[in-house]
């Protein structure tokens, strides 16, 4: 039984653009998935953000509540201390209204610092739901090109597919077991080209006996990885 090198480069070659091709398909689905996580991440995010600038503006809120009442008792106090009928009551009405008046100074600075926290944090909400509208964009591009991609594939797939079959019709019968074996178990490394008296595989030496089987058209197969060995184009006999 003989089968030339040519043949069985060939099919390596067939068998390599092959995987190649089936490579390239099941990226797809892996880069749709990641910008889908990219999408989701952005969209948490711009929620945490959200849910963030909502309770800051609530505090804001809270205290500027905090503040109008305190200012309407500063207000209620001074009338008192205008009617008062005794010094004893007109300097506790002073001290009471100093006492909240330093108190509403400080909700006055909260307020403040409240509002410039939540004016900042409205420049993360935009800046993140402008990456957030952005991932999404991206995301329905790559889509649309990962599909043209697919059918392209798709269409080269079958047709290697079918060019393939060509190629392995010529196997004899009784090589074709082995044969289909070791392509099961390998898909496009099943093969290895010899390197001078080297598997190009494992790069492990073979025998003269081996090489000279190779020279003569026979199957090979290494005997340390299991591939099936071919010589290289341009390898002759006595080279």
């Amino acid at each position: 039984m003989t089968i030339p090198a040519e043949s069985l480069r060939t099919l390596h070659r067939i068998h390599k653009q092959l995987e190649d091709l089936r490579d390239r398909l099941a990226r797809g689905p892996k880069q749709i998935k990641a910008s889908e996580s990219n999408v989701t991440r952005f969209e948490e995010e711009y929620g945490a953000a959200k849910q963030a600038i909502m309770k800051i503006r609530a505090t804001a809120d809270d205290r500027q509540l905090q503040l109008k009442t305190a200012e309407d008792r500063i207000m209620d106090l001074k009338r008192k201390r205008n009617t008062c009928n005794s010094n004893k009551e007109y300097q506790a009405l002073i001290e009471q209204i100093a006492a909240d008046e330093m108190a509403t100074s400080v909700l006055s600075d909260e307020v403040l610092e409240y509002l410039e926290k939540a004016d900042q944090q409205q420049v993360v909400v935009n800046e993140i739901e402008g990456k957030t509208k952005k991932s999404h964009d991206e995301f329905e591009k790559l889509k649309l090109r990962i599909d043209e991609e697919r059918q392209s594939l798709e269409v080269d797939i079958a047709r290697v597919t079918e060019e393939l079959n060509q190629a392995e019709a010529s196997l004899p019968e009784g090589f074709r077991r082995d044969y289909d074996r070791i392509v099961n178990a390998r898909r496009d490394d099943a093969l290895a080209c010899v390197d001078g008296e080297i598997c190009g595989g494992c790069f492990q030496t073979i025998t003269p006996q081996m090489l000279n089987d190779l020279f003569l058209d026979r199957p090979v197969f290494c005997k340390s990885c299991g591939r099936l060995l071919y010589l290289p184009e341009d390898r002759s006999v006595g080279s």
